[in-house]
């Protein structure tokens, strides 16, 4: 559904993007993080058709966006992290004139609004006045505006900034809702806790270029092999637990206190069952055992050198 091949783009002596190439599918929830001056709003922007690349293709929906601008448009929602509204309108009026300017049939505008106004949660603000809205309002009625047409894609940057947590918590199921409708999605954000567990993908840049792509169990994988896993335990000398672990060779990095700790597992599910068992069946009365997964922050932290362009 989003297709970058070999985009460059260049400002002058500042090369903000480098022949980057990203291939995202449908229904897809891809996340793009890395530092500020990193590339990813260009990226973004060059996707939508706002910028235009100094070398390479963007298409969306099989749509060339340099090409054919105004056929790829019907396929793209749009939020940038920093945009303007029409302050004069009304929240529906808003979102009239802009269903009117994707060529939305006219009987089907009313209901639409009706609809995405409730997603958003501004069914209060309705009929006020944008000048009126506060910004985390304002911000809701961008995402409504982005998604008013049922586009097939939607490139978010910093969505939520500006909202409170209970709205980064509804804008989250709202996306995942529109996911689950076929849509998808290429989101950028400073704040990675919002992509854990919502992104299906990320994407690291660094200086413009794309230093690690994939899915998020892929990317961990690859960088450290080895399982974390906690455990804890009630009535069993710490020498037990460290030598029932040792035995097994498929435990390294063992780090224990008096009654828990954490090691590192090599094997696979099955694998990890039974060194559970194998544990119980040694005498050792645990109490909780668990795998500790690694966050988008994590993976972020440990692969990024956070430099800039």
């Amino acid at each position: 559904m989003i297709e970058l091949n070999n985009v460059r783009k260049e400002f002058d002596d500042l090369v903000a993007v480098q022949d980057l190439n990203l291939s995202i599918p449908e229904r897809e929830v891809y996340g793009l993080i890395g530092p500020n001056g990193a590339g990813k709003t260009t990226t973004i922007r060059i996707a939508c058709g706002l910028l235009s690349a100094t070398r390479g293709s963007a298409t969306i929906a099989g749509i060339d966006v340099a090409l054919e601008p105004e056929l790829a448009q019907q396929h793209i929602g749009y939020l940038s992290d920093f945009f303007s509204v029409y302050e004069d309108l009304t929240v529906w009026e808003y979102l009239d004139y802009f269903a009117r300017a994707y060529f939305m049939p006219p009987e089907a505008i009313s209901s639409r609004i009706d609809k995405v106004i409730t997603q958003v949660g501004l069914e209060v603000k309705r009929d006020a006045m944008i000048r009126g809205l506060s910004r985390g309002m304002k911000q809701r009625l961008g995402i409504a505006r982005a998604i008013i047409h049922r586009p097939k894609v939607l490139l978010l940057d910093e969505p939520a900034s500006g909202l409170d947590p209970k709205a980064r918590f509804e804008l989250r199921n709202l996306l995942r809702e529109l996911r689950d409708d076929g849509a998808t999605i290429l989101i950028s954000s400073h704040i990675l806790s919002e992509l854990e567990g919502f992104c299906t993908s990320i994407g690291i840049m660094e200086k413009g270029h794309l230093i690690r792509s994939g899915r998020i169990e892929e990317i961990a994988a690859a960088g450290s092999p080895a399982r974390l896993v906690r455990i804890r335990w009630v009535d069993t000398p710490l020498e037990s637990v460290e030598n029932a672990l040792r035995n097994d060779r498929r435990v390294s990095g063992i780090d224990l206190s008096l009654v828990a700790g954490t090691f590192q597992f090599s094997g696979e599910d099955t694998e990890l069952a039974q060194l559970v068992s194998g544990l119980v069946n040694a005498g050792i009365r645990l109490v909780s055992f668990s795998e500790t997964k690694q966050t988008v922050e994590d993976l972020y932290m440990r692969l990024s050198k956070h430099e800039v362009t």
